[in-house]
């Protein structure tokens, strides 16, 4: 490639970046552009293919052209969060290129993506204080699917290890509010969990779901199981009911990363 190819994908990829960063630092939320959030992670495609540095973001994994590759970035001001972001263009919850059999596995590439998290910590806070949430379409403010990737709220982490002993491998009904939400629960094994779609066991699991996945919020933790065993516990939410129904799967992860920085 030419040096002036370069220097033009170069400008190209930075103005790019910056031009995110500065919009989502200043501009309050609801005046952000709801495509900023792909025309980075584009801009870091971009610069994977022709200056191989993944540019505004962490690590880019092309998934060797496959269209099942993905971006980890970091938001503006992030201090420890990062978002998992398919490089294929997705809208959101909703998509149903979410629930085929080749839907790419974004959870767990997310889940690895967690080591990022963990190095901008002071410490490692342990997996059962890590978890992932991807927002409804009510309540995100980007049309690009992402992953968010961050620590769990404290009182998050204590629910989980007190009722998550009366939750097996279905859906069932998580007996007290998580901020201001009422959830679904299930369990899953770390070595199951390697091979399923945690969108389609939604779908296919819960009727609520299957009405409207737009209005779904989705959230993963890390856990144990009751027989020691690592796994994952899915909690499943309709973002638009009334009252204590009123869920948002982000709220529940902790972008201040309490757990790592106490003691």
């Amino acid at each position: 490639m030419s040096y002036l190819v370069r220097m033009a994908s170069l400008g190209a990829v930075l103005g790019a970046g910056f031009a995110m960063a500065a919009l989502l630092a200043i501009e309050p939320i609801e005046a952000h552009s709801r495509n900023a959030l792909a025309l980075s992670v584009d801009s870091c495609v971009i610069a994977t293919r022709t200056l191989h540095v993944p540019f505004p973001c962490l690590a880019v994994d092309l998934a060797d052209g496959k269209g099942d590759g993905y971006a980890v970035i970091r938001p503006p001001l992030g201090r420890s969060e990062v978002l998992l972001v398919p490089t294929t263009p997705i809208t959101g919850i909703e998509s149903p290129d979410l629930l085929g059999a080749d839907a790419p596995p974004l959870f767990q590439d997310a889940w690895a993506a967690s080591r990022y998290v963990v190095a901008a910590l002071p410490r490692d806070p342990g997996r059962t204080a890590l978890g992932m949430a991807v927002n409804s379409r009510p309540s995100r403010s980007q049309d690009r699917l992402h992953i968010h990737v961050d620590c769990l709220r404290p009182r998050v982490v204590a629910a989980l290890a007190r009722f998550g002993p009366r939750i097996g491998d279905s859906w069932t009904r998580v007996p007290l509010p998580l901020f201001g939400g009422r959830y679904w629960a299930r369990q899953v094994s770390a070595s199951s969990f390697k091979t399923m779609n945690p969108f389609k066991l939604m779908h296919d699991g819960l009727p609520l779901a299957r009405r409207s996945m737009a209005d779904m919020t989705l959230v993963i933790a890390g856990t144990t199981l009751p027989d020691g065993r690592p796994g994952f516990m899915l909690l499943a939410a309709n973002t638009r009911g009334r009252g204590l129904e009123r869920a948002v799967g982000e709220d529940l992860l902790d972008h201040a990363c309490r757990l790592a920085n106490a003691g």
